[in-house]
């Protein structure tokens, strides 16, 4: 993950958990690069580290992924719209060029 996205996704990671230590820093280094990885297998391309819209949907998502260890809760109609939009949007773009 490039440096500028990290950096800012962490940020905003631990804005959105109340976190203000580092001590687990590692783990959710860990959290955000396996979670835009997963959004990335569904089919949603992150090629813009500069995009708010990427940094935003990497946080969500590695935010519910941290929460729902501790109950056992669906991915969010939110969450699941916004990547089934990016999933459309990426698709109709292909299909515009061709």
């Amino acid at each position: 993950m490039d440096e500028i996205l990290l950096t800012n996704c962490l940020q905003l990671l631990k804005l959105d958990l109340s976190i203000t230590h580092n001590l687990r820093d590692a783990y959710f280094i860990n959290a955000l690069e396996t979670a835009k990885k997963e959004i990335e297998k569904m089919g949603v391309g992150m090629a813009d580290a500069t995009s708010v819209e990427d940094t935003k949907l990497i946080v969500d998502y590695a935010v519910w992924n941290y929460r729902k260890r501790q109950e056992d809760v669906g991915l969010p109609r939110n969450l699941k719209f916004r990547i089934h939009n990016r999933v459309i949007q990426k698709a109709g773009a292909s299909d515009a060029k061709s």
